[in-house]
């Protein structure tokens, strides 16, 4: 539930900026987490939306959730003259307890506590003195000599080197371990990532770097591994002999909301497929890891990435809403797409010539992301002309309600033969009523794997050149003045029909056009949205 800021303000007020906690919390030290090690959290770039709207309220909700060490403090540093004051007056109003969890006293009470934690100091990311103010000012709240501390880059790209640079000379820390977070985009080509590379190679080694993707943190994706690797049932069928196609659709019906400056110059295929879509691909599609350890599953995730075949230009359906132009920061002329489909090739053993059809757009009908398995029919084929099915399918949907569901074809009760798809659900808020109303946000998790330093869940070094590698060449295409320009579709339609020719061109070469169906179908059927 939301809380009531206003009535904390003026407790909040009187705590000043006074490092030593001023308020003894018996619960969390009884419950604290088995880190014992003192954690400074930095932020750099505390002032910007990303910090109000993402980091700060992930990191009171592991404070409330007594998952942080005791000794833990936050520090905020950005380019804005604020006090300790107004910095948690800003932070403030977008902290919350989730809805069903907690009463709203103990969260307010919680939240009085967090507050004391959170500090503020001023600064240029191009200064090593102001880095320096940021670095003694850590030591005057941290109280044991191996105190780690953890920055957190909220930052734009063009000052990630400055930022880089002025931790490592004037803010590590002098005798506990440091890491670093750093937020996308991770280049905007191969050339670019390379020297994004060379820079974070200079001043840290790389397992000090956690490189975060927020997608992978999201309860229904971490679960991709377990759906396969934990239930033979399905392991069994993971492959090419039983699966026809792979979707994985992410829908968005609003636009760039205030971002389209930075939006316009990275596009929806940078934005949105060459890092979360292909990250949730690798997932499903990569082979089982020596171990669940970080390095095993990056080296398999890589691997996979390396083996799907060369994008080019032809293998996408580009596209730009109507109104798009008109946006504060979009030029005139631009031709960045809002909407992308592409089809991929993996050629391996297990999924060569299975189509994956990766769909991302902006300004569409509908707030959507899910994966689709198309199962192959084969001699079900016999019954499903009495139904009017598309066949078996997994769905993962990741937004907005997660949930997992299975499509089976189903005799309908009676006389008759009728068939009908029918769908066995696995919906998180239903099956795991209490759990559900828990879920941690994806940031909660990853900035909490990161204190551990369990890097899992972040992406290496190595996947982002491979994944730069794979769509670097097709951008290049698709940007250069030959290119055909995107096409223009109304805000708030369905997706592109081009689609449909670019899949159905695709599924003919693969050998799957007698089992084909059309994708639009798929993606708009009623009877279909009404099963799940």
């Amino acid at each position: 539930m939301e809380i009531e800021n206003k009535l904390l303000k003026k407790s909040i007020n009187k705590l000043g900026s006074n490092p030593n906690l001023t308020v003894m919390d018996n619960d969390y030290l009884a419950n604290q987490t088995e880190l014992e090690q003192e954690v400074t959290f930095c932020v750099i770039g505390a002032s910007g939306d990303l910090s109000r709207k993402k980091t700060m309220p992930a990191l009171f909700s592991l404070y409330y959730h007594n998952v942080l060490p005791y000794k833990f403090h936050i520090v905020g540093f950005g380019r804005k003259n604020l006090s300790d004051e107004s910095f948690r007056e800003a932070a403030m109003e977008n902290l919350s307890c989730r809805t069903g969890v907690v009463d709203k006293d103990e969260c307010d009470r919680k939240m009085q506590l967090f507050l004391q934690r959170v500090h503020y100091v001023s600064g240029q990311y191009n200064s090593e003195e102001d880095f320096e103010k940021l670095h003694k000012f850590c030591c005057s709240l941290e109280q044991d000599e191996d105190a780690a501390r953890l920055f957190y880059l909220a930052v734009p790209p063009s000052v990630f080197a400055f930022a880089l640079k002025n931790i490592k000379l004037q803010a590590t820390s002098e005798n506990g371990w440091t890491r670093v977070i750093i937020e996308k985009p991770f280049g905007r080509d191969s050339q670019s990532y390379e020297e994004l590379r060379e820079t974070i190679a200079k001043y840290f080694e790389e397992d000090q770097v956690y490189r975060i993707d927020h997608y992978v943190g999201k309860e229904v994706v971490q679960n991709i591994t377990t759906l396969r690797f934990g239930n033979y049932v399905f392991e069994a069928l993971w492959n090419r002999k039983h699966i026809r196609r792979i979707d994985i659709l992410f829908k968005e019906n609003f636009g760039t909301e205030g971002r389209a400056g930075y939006f316009d110059s990275f596009g929806i295929i940078r934005d949105i497929m060459q890092n979360h879509l292909l990250q949730v691909l690798a997932y499903l599609t990569m082979e089982r890891p020596k171990s669940f350890k970080a390095d095993d599953i990056s080296a398999e995730k890589t691997k996979l990435i390396n083996s799907i075949r060369n994008l080019k230009a032809e293998d996408f359906i580009t596209g730009q809403y109507e109104g798009y132009k008109s946006e504060e920061g979009v030029p005139e002329d631009s031709t960045t797409p809002t909407f992308a489909a592409c089809v991929l090739h993996i050629d391996n053993d297990r999924w060569r010539n299975v189509p994956v059809l990766m769909i991302a757009g902006k300004g569409l009908d509908e707030r959507l992301a899910e994966i689709r398995i198309l199962f192959r029919k084969g001699l079900t084929e016999s019954f499903l002309h009495k139904g009017n099915s598309v066949g078996n399918q997994i769905v993962i949907r990741i937004q907005p309600d997660e949930r997992i569901s299975l499509h089976v074809l189903s005799k309908v009760p009676g006389l008759s033969t009728e068939l009908r798809e029918t769908c066995l659900d696995l919906t998180y808020r239903e099956k795991f009523e209490h759990e559900s109303k828990d879920i941690a946000d994806a940031y909660e998790r990853l900035i909490l794997d990161a204190i551990h330093g369990e890097k899992s869940l972040f992406i290496y070094d190595e996947q982002l050149e491979a994944s730069w590698k794979l769509f670097t060449p097709a951008l290049n295409e698709l940007e250069s003045e030959k290119s055909r320009p995107p096409l223009t579709y109304k805000f708030g339609d369905g997706i592109p029909s081009e689609v449909e020719n670019l899949l159905w061109k695709h599924e003919a070469e693969c050998g799957n056009c007698i089992e084909a169906e059309p994708p639009l179908k798929e993606f708009h059927s009623s009877d279909f949205r009404n099963n799940l």
